[in-house]
């Protein structure tokens, strides 16, 4: 770890907000190696408090950095920094970057400039340049937190090799300049079925292009489940109680109605707890899966998902044809 030792700050006064500007902190610190793998971010609820902003506010940060790859969270243990392909990513990008800026900001000192104002400017002036064709497609995953994003935004990475930011529905500090900045940032929206119409609504403002991909689960599970002896007692379980039912209602849609249902969410460790002993069996998301089968090993099970077909060709069109500013389908 180096020896320099950064503050966090929250300015109100800046143009963008103090999400942003709390989150992209916390990833210079990461990228420069003043935090490193293992060690842990401070609990929301003290962070919020130094900065004196909403504890919502640093939850929303904390999880758009889970997303990124760049921390876990778990309850109990709080929020740490990994070790994983995204982190050294991030320390290769910021480290350059870091000596460029430090030169950059000693220059701009020396002729009087205001660091605040200097940058501000530079970025509207990066606005000015021509668009770079060679530069990565910016997506918009617009979801809830309780469905297995993390499976959506894996296959959008992989069929568009694009940037895809995930924007949450029901996160409690989303506000009309949050929606108008992920706007902005983004070249294309894609949400799912689920959340169609409230993203096309909640964004129909700007001129983003809204694409709606879908997924199904694998047959072979179905045919698994409908084996299951008359009144099997199972739980569905995925980030959110809200996932967890889309997962049983999938069951229950292919006819097989002989079980005794639960839906949860990996966030309602009480109630999963205590479920538990009477279950025969979890089935679990992909983004759950490692951590329940760690705690209930023999009663686990994956609950495997597949992309629509249809969803597949739309990913991949956007791949082929990466212009797609405007217009909304």
């Amino acid at each position: 770890m180096e020896e320099n030792q950064y503050i966090l700050q929250a300015n109100p006064h800046l143009t963008f907000n103090v999400n942003t500007q709390i989150k992209e902190q916390l990833k210079w610190l990461i990228g420069i190696g003043q935090m490193e793998a293992g060690d842990l971010l401070p609990s929301a609820s003290q962070l919020a408090d130094e900065l004196e902003l909403n504890r919502n506010t640093v939850n929303w940060v904390y999880t758009q950095l889970r997303n990124e790859g760049l921390v876990t969270m778990q309850k109990g243990f709080g929020t740490q920094i990994t070790g994983g392909v995204e982190t050294k990513q991030l320390m290769e990008q910021r480290k350059p970057m870091q000596q460029l800026l430090n030169a950059t900001m000693k220059e701009a000192s020396a002729l009087g400039f205001d660091l605040q104002a200097f940058f501000m400017a530079g970025l509207a002036y990066s606005l000015l340049q021509p668009p770079n064709p060679v530069g990565k497609l910016r997506i918009l995953l617009v979801e809830c937190s309780g469905h297995d994003h993390p499976f959506y935004r894996q296959h959008i990475e992989r069929a568009t090799e694009g940037e895809v930011e995930t924007f949450f529905l029901n996160d409690s500090s989303t506000t009309d300049e949050s929606v108008r900045e992920a706007a902005l940032r983004c070249d294309v929206i894609v949400t799912t079925m689920n959340h169609a119409e409230e993203a096309k609504a909640l964004f129909a403002s700007f001129d983003s292009k809204v694409i709606v991909i879908g997924a199904t689960i694998e047959t072979s599970l179905l045919l698994d489940i409908a084996k299951l002896k008359q009144d099997t007692h199972v739980a569905f379980v995925c980030l959110g109680k809200i996932g967890g039912e889309w997962m049983a209602n999938r069951v229950r849609e292919a006819g097989i109605n002989q079980l005794h249902f639960e839906t949860m969410g990996l966030n309602e460790h009480e109630r999963l707890n205590e479920a538990v002993p009477s279950l025969d069996k979890i089935y679990a998301s992909a983004a759950v899966f490692q951590e329940l089968q760690q705690m209930f090993p023999e009663k686990t099970e994956l609950f495997p998902m597949k992309l629509e077909e249809s969803s597949k060709n739309l990913l991949q069109e956007l791949a082929m044809h990466p212009d797609v500013k405007g217009g909304r389908a």
